[in-house]
């Protein structure tokens, strides 16, 4: 992955911009005294500073600086982070230019800057909340360059850092949706198998037919035939894609994949299908992920059921605990339950008590994806009669909630 060095700087006075262009963008091998390269400052030489070059979108006010967001995310680039004074001259101040900011790409980090003292850290955490507490820091003027290229070089750094991590989560994902469709592949052959046998049986048929009426009826059949390999292929298709892609779509759309292709391993171990799905609202979703997470948590279930059972698959709106609407989907089994001392270990990376059956990975990464949609995966479990999983997933914000 190439790295991102590209930052904003939003600041109303021309020599401040300037200061910032003259500390990122210069390449600086002589000591430096402080002095010469302080905004608002005095003091000693400084040593010199490593070679840092970053890419600068510089703005006076925050309304264009907005706009040189809006035109990067456009041109499909992101800013990693950016320099914000709070005090700018008319319009938006730049608190709220970091809000309206983050309200586009969430993953912003940002340094806030001001001479005058008139935010303290305590009230700054209040305004963004905790969720953005490790994306933002706090700096005074006067500054230095060496404050200024350390911050820049610490926010690029976790910026980077993170993308890393997703991307390798997102591989993950990928190597166990694949290691997922393996495990039900012989069944998807089999079935593929007898559409087979059909179509040409029923094709044979009709050949032979002289009956309109019959050959109709024959060629009925193996449209249908036809037809379900046809959803088959697709879901296929939909599951394997290497990348999320969030649409709003219903859940049962994702669970219905599922099913479709766990169809002959259910039959195979006479698992009986239960399926309670109420009308739900449409969600931003990657249906593939969804999809995915439903694929593993069938396949523990018929794995705790070896003489047979019943899965339950429930769709329907639900609240969580802090009262945020949202589709719950519940899958219950009436296998052999989770030990009490294997519980606390279900969601960890590489964790199974399968052997040969699982690689570990089945319930870790769907926790990621849940968590990756906002929402939370719970379990609840007793001994000798089951194991219920839980999937929250919250609704779109107002506004965003389409007619599907």
């Amino acid at each position: 992955m190439e790295e991102n060095r590209t930052l904003l700087i939003v600041d109303d006075e021309p020599e401040t911009l300037k200061g910032y262009r003259d500390f990122l963008t210069v390449k600086q091998v002589q000591p430096v005294r402080r002095s010469s390269r302080r905004l608002y400052g005095t003091g000693p030489i400084e040593p010199p500073q490593a070679e840092e070059e970053y890419r600068l979108l510089c703005a006076e006010s925050g309304e264009e600086a907005i706009k040189l967001v809006q035109a990067e995310m456009q041109a499909g680039r992101r800013v990693a982070a950016g320099f914000f004074d709070v005090k700018l001259g008319g319009g938006m101040d730049g608190l709220a230019t970091i809000h309206a900011i983050k309200s586009m790409d969430k993953d912003l980090h940002c340094v806030i800057v001001t001479a005058y003292h008139d935010r303290t850290v305590e009230e700054i955490n209040q305004i963004f909340g905790p969720e953005f507490k490790d994306q933002w820091d706090y700096l005074n003027k006067p500054f230095t360059q060496g404050e200024i290229t350390q911050k820049a070089r610490q926010m690029v750094a976790a910026w980077n850092r993170k993308r890393q991590v997703e991307f390798l989560t997102q591989q993950l994902i990928r190597s166990e949706r694949l290691a997922s469709v393996g495990q039900v592949a012989r069944g998807v052959g089999h079935e593929f198998g007898n559409i087979l046998q059909r179509i040409i049986g029923k094709a044979d048929l009709a050949l032979l037919e002289t009956e309109v009426g019959k050959i109709f009826e024959h060629l009925t059949v193996l449209i249908k035939a036809a037809e379900r390999a046809g959803v088959i292929v697709r879901n296929l298709q939909s599951f394997s894609k290497p990348e999320p892609n969030f649409q709003f779509e219903k859940v049962t759309v994702a669970l219905e994949e599922s099913i479709s292709l766990l169809n002959h391993e259910l039959v195979k171990h006479s698992v009986e299908l239960i399926k309670n799905f109420q009308e739900v609202p449409a969600l931003r979703i990657d249906v593939g992920g969804i999809a995915q997470v439903a694929l593993n948590l069938m396949i523990n279930a018929v794995h705790a059921m070896p003489q047979g059972g019943k899965i339950t698959l429930t769709v329907k709106k639900a609240d969580w605990e802090d009262g945020k609407q949202g589709v719950l989907i519940q899958v219950s089994d009436t296998g052999t339950g989770i030990p009490q001392d294997v519980l606390p270990k279900i969601f960890d990376f590489a964790f199974s008590t399968k052997g040969d059956l699982g690689s570990g990975l089945g319930l870790a990464v769907s926790k990621d994806i849940v968590e990756a949609h906002g929402g939370k995966i719970t379990v609840k479990t007793e001994s000798g009669k089951g194991t219920e999983f839980s999937i929250w997933l919250p609704m779109p914000p107002p506004g965003q909630v389409t007619s599907k």
